[in-house]
C-alpha cells in the first residue's frame, strides 16, 4: 500500500506539472482540489497504516477468537474501501492535467461567481452613484489582491455609525496603501478603531480568488488560450474550447443580471461589473495572438455576436466594440484578401441589427 500510496502522489505532482506547464499555473490550485484523488490517497495511507498497526497488535498483544475476528473484519472493509477508490481514482487520474479537464475545472469553479446576483452584481449593496463623495477614506494595510469583502461587517458597522459607505473597489482589485478601499458618505468624522473595523472587512491576499472574482476567471481561461496560440504550442482548437467556456460564462451573467435581486447592505453602495473589463479579460489575449489565424479570429466573431443577442444593452455595445478592435487586428495579419474579406463579412454581423447568431454559419 506505500508503494501504491507513493505512485498515486507521483501521479498527481505530474499533472498538477502537467496543468502548470501546458495550461496556466493560476489553474494548479484549481486542479488540486480533486477529492476523488485525495480520497484515493487517504484510502492506500489508511490501509498501510491499519496492517501495520494489526501486525503490532498481533505481536505484542494476546488476541481471541472474536479479536482476531475483528481485526479481519476490519481489514476487509479497508481493502473494499482500498478497491473503490483506486477504481474511482484510475477514471479520475486518466483525466487529470488534460487540456480539456482543466478547462472543465476551471469553468465550474468560476460558474458561482456569474451565476450568484449578488457577486455579479453590487455584492448585494445599492449601485454605487457616479456623484463624488468627500468623507473619511478607507485604506488598506497590506499590497495585494482584493479577495473578499466582509459585507456584513460593513453594513453593521455604518449602521451603528448612522451614516452610509461607498465600496470604491471589488474582490479582484490591486491595492496598495495609496489607493482607498471605501470612503464614508459625508462629513462623518470616524474614530480610528471603527476606521480599523472597516479596514479589516477586507481580505487582502497575494493571489485572486475565482470565488468572489468573475475577472479572475475569464482572465485564467484567457491565459490558456493565450498560451496555446503561442508559435511554440500553435494549437488553436485549445483557444475556441476556451472561448466557447467564456461565452457560457458570460451567458449566465448576463441571466444571473436580469434576476431581481433583494439590497441586502442599504447602508453600503458598490460598483457593478463592467462589460467592457470582462470582454477585455476574456478576449484581448485571444484577438492579440490569434489575429493571424483565421479559425480563431471567426470563432471570436461568433462569439460577440452571440453575446451581442443576450439583450444587455451594454454587453452589446461591449461586443461591437471588440469585435471592431479584433477585426482590426486581424486584417493586419491575415496573409490572404479572401480570409480577410471573409473576416469583415463575420465582423459586418454585429452592426447588423436584424443579424441573428445563425447568420454566422452562413
Amino acid at each position: 500500500m506505500l508503494t501504491v500510496a507513493i505512485f498515486a502522489v507521483s501521479a498527481m505532482v505530474g499533472a498538477f506539472s502537467s496543468v502548470a506547464t501546458t495550461a496556466t499555473p493560476r489553474a494548479t490550485r484549481i486542479v488540486m482540489q480533486d477529492r476523488s484523488a485525495q480520497n484515493a490517497l487517504a484510502a492506500f495511507l489508511s490501509a498501510f497504516i491499519y496492517a501495520i498497526v494489526s501486525l503490532v497488535a498481533l505481536s505484542a498483544l494476546s488476541y481471541g477468537p472474536l479479536g482476531r475476528l475483528l481485526l479481519f473484519t476490519g481489514y476487509s472493509l479497508i481493502i473494499v474501501w482500498v478497491l473503490v477508490s483506486f477504481i474511482r481514482w484510475v477514471d479520475q487520474v486518466s483525466k487529470l492535467g488534460r487540456m480539456n479537464d482543466t478547462i472543465r475545472r476551471v469553468e465550474e469553479a468560476c460558474s458561482g461567481a456569474f451565476t450568484d446576483p449578488a457577486i455579479s452584481g453590487n455584492l448585494g449593496a445599492r449601485p454605487a452613484s457616479d456623484v463624488g463623495a468627500h468623507g473619511p477614506r478607507i485604506f488598506a494595510d497590506a499590497v495585494g489582491y482584493v479577495q473578499h469583502i466582509d459585507m456584513e461587517q460593513l453594513h453593521k458597522t455604518m449602521e451603528t455609525q448612522g451614516t452610509k459607505l461607498r465600496l470604491l473597489v471589488r474582490p479582484g482589485a490591486f491595492m496598495d496603501r495609496h489607493r482607498p478601499l471605501a470612503v464614508v458618505l459625508g462629513s462623518t468624522r470616524l474614530g480610528e478603531d471603527i476606521l480599523g473595523t472597516l479596514s479589516s472587512a477586507f481580505t487582502i491576499g497575494d493571489e485572486r480568488q475565482v470565488e468572489n472574482d468573475p475577472r479572475c476567471g475569464l482572465l485564467m481561461l484567457a491565459e490558456i488560450a493565450d498560451r496555446a496560440l503561442s508559435p511554440a504550442v500553435n494549437d488553436p482548437g485549445t483557444a475556441i474550447a476556451v472561448m466557447g467556456a467564456q461565452l457560457r460564462l458570460l451567458t449566465k451573467w448576463t441571466d444571473s443580471r436580469l434576476e431581481a435581486t433583494e439590497c441586502r447592505y442599504p447602508s453600503l453602495e458598490a460598483p457593478a461589473l463592467d462589460a467592457v473589463d470582462l470582454l477585455e479579460d476574456a478576449f484581448n489575449p485571444i484577438a492579440r495572438d490569434g489575429a493571424g489565424i483565421y479559425e480563431v479570429g471567426v470563432r471570436l466573431q461568433k462569439a460577440l455576436l452571440a453575446l451581442r443577442h443576450l439583450g444587455d444593452p451594454e454587453l452589446s455595445a461591449a461586443a461591437s466594440l471588440h469585435s471592431r478592435l479584433a477585426l482590426e487586428q486581424a486584417l493586419r495579419k491575415l496573409p490572404t484578401d479572401y480570409h480577410k474579406e471573409k473576416m469583415q463579412h463575420f465582423a459586418s454581423l454585429l452592426e447588423d441589427p436584424q443579424a441573428r447568431p445563425g447568420a454566422a454559419d452562413s
